[in-house]
């Protein structure tokens, strides 16, 4: 495939005025998957309004500096960072252990991928991700979610323990009206045709009198004063193990970012690339569970963006990076994020999700099937759905480390695919 043409390459340095309106563009890109990960996070947490604000401005700052740090040092290339799903599902599914719990697990998981790396281990990690394991691995994160994203949509509340049916059926016509929107816009639009739904949907829970602006109205334009660090670290193992499993999904979503914005871009550097780039979500997996947010990746949506934009400077994205580290310092824009109805994230992520399962779908058909795939790829995933579909109490009379192991359908669809694929039936 010929390179296409752009306003500016790769390394081109678009002038200051223009760089600041390019990063405003990634900047709006970013805001609905700010929205999406921190109010899913902020709610199994069970958060209050001043931990849900502040969860969005640490979220802010680990986005915008490691877009900063990436474009500039990392892989170089025009790709946003941001909060991985594959690791808020470990979030959600750990939350019981508590929060401090979670930060040393994505300590871990971050020094796991910093010890690839340093012993020149990642090539051979990266050939257990075959199509099969890639696909599986992306299935598994977008059906893991199906049990949150079950009460978001359905409005399940303490109003409504069984749900409430227009809220449902709200949630439906956005997931429907966002699709199409994100099909029939092109150019910039379509890009934020996300936001634009999410932007719609909460004036709708609004005209119904289920919207809040008491902690906007409340909140500061203004402030330096940030709680940088909520709670400390707190190492147990069988989360670590856990968060372990999850940043290999890390690898696998920014193995697959950075390939394909070489492929429109520059293929010469992807080698360095790819171990840099891994590197450093190495390092912002330990800043992120410092923090006590969700650790980052290199997101996909990337490449199409800059098709759309045809602007490939990295530098963009290094603006964005450092506008969306000055909304820390704005708690009405964080607080006026927390505000959104938890079905209208719900919506979103349906979309988004989809999305995945579409693109995981793609990438195991790339391939001849045949009929070793289908236990490959189908009992993984019936697997590892079905782990996330066991009563909560299941496993609470065995040691930690097996309550861990098979409450968590990542992991559990993580293991048996590697098994499957390259053990018990191995392609001869």
């Amino acid at each position: 495939m010929d390179k296409p043409s752009y306003l500016f390459d790769l390394d081109d340095r678009p002038p200051f005025h223009y760089n600041v309106l390019y990063g405003l563009q990634w900047a709006f890109i970013a805001f609905p998957i700010v929205i999406i990960m921190t109010n899913m996070a902020g709610a199994v947490l069970q958060l209050n309004t001043a931990g849900s604000i502040r969860f969005i401005q640490m979220t802010f700052l680990t986005t915008g500096l490691f877009s900063f740090v990436q474009t500039l040092w990392g892989h170089r290339y025009p790709v946003l960072e941001g909060p991985s799903a594959a690791l808020l599902l470990t979030f959600m599914l750990l939350a019981p252990y508590g929060l401090p719990a979670m930060q040393g697990g994505t300590i871990i998981g971050g020094a796991l991928l910093l010890f690839i790396v340093f012993t020149k281990q990642l090539n051979r990690v990266i050939r257990l991700f075959t199509p099969n394991v890639v696909g599986v691995i992306l299935l598994l994160i977008a059906f893991g979610l199906l049990m949150p994203l079950l009460k978001f949509i359905t409005g399940v509340n303490e109003t409504y323990p069984n749900g409430d049916p227009v809220t449902m059926m709200i949630s439906l016509a956005l997931v429907f009206s966002i699709a199409t929107l994100s099909y029939h816009l092109k150019g910039f639009w379509k890009s934020i045709s996300i936001l634009i739904g999410m932007i719609v949907g909460s004036f709708a829970f609004l005209l119904l009198g289920r919207f809040s602006w008491e902690s906007l109205t409340s909140a500061s334009w203004i402030s330096f004063s940030v709680p940088w660090f909520d709670s400390a670290p707190g190492f147990f193992w069988p989360t670590g193990i856990a968060f372990a499993c999850s940043y290999l999904a890390v690898i696998v979503n920014s193995l697959g970012s950075l390939q394909g914005i070489a492929a429109i871009t520059d293929q010469e550097r992807l080698s360095s690339a790819i171990s840099k780039g891994i590197f450093i979500n190495g390092v912002a997996g330990i800043f992120c569970g410092l923090l006590g947010v969700v650790g980052t990746v290199s997101y996909s949506l990337s490449p199409g963006v800059v098709l759309a934009n045809r602007v490939a400077s990295r530098y963009a994205v290094t603006y964005c990076g450092v506008i969306l580290v000055m909304a820390v310092f704005i708690p009405k824009l964080a607080a006026l994020l927390s505000l959104m109805p938890m079905p209208v994230v719900g919506s979103a992520l349906c979309v988004a999700m989809g999305g995945q399962i579409g693109a995981a779908i793609s990438i195991i058909a790339s391939k001849t099937i045949t009929p070793r795939d289908y236990i490959v790829v189908g009992l993984p995933v019936l697997m590892g759905t079905l782990a996330g579909l066991f009563p909560g109490g299941l496993f609470s009379s065995l040691p930690g480390f097996i309550q861990v192991f098979f409450g968590n359908s990542l992991i559990v669809g993580i293991v048996a695919v590697l098994l499957f694929e390259h053990v018990l039936c191995r392609d001869k």
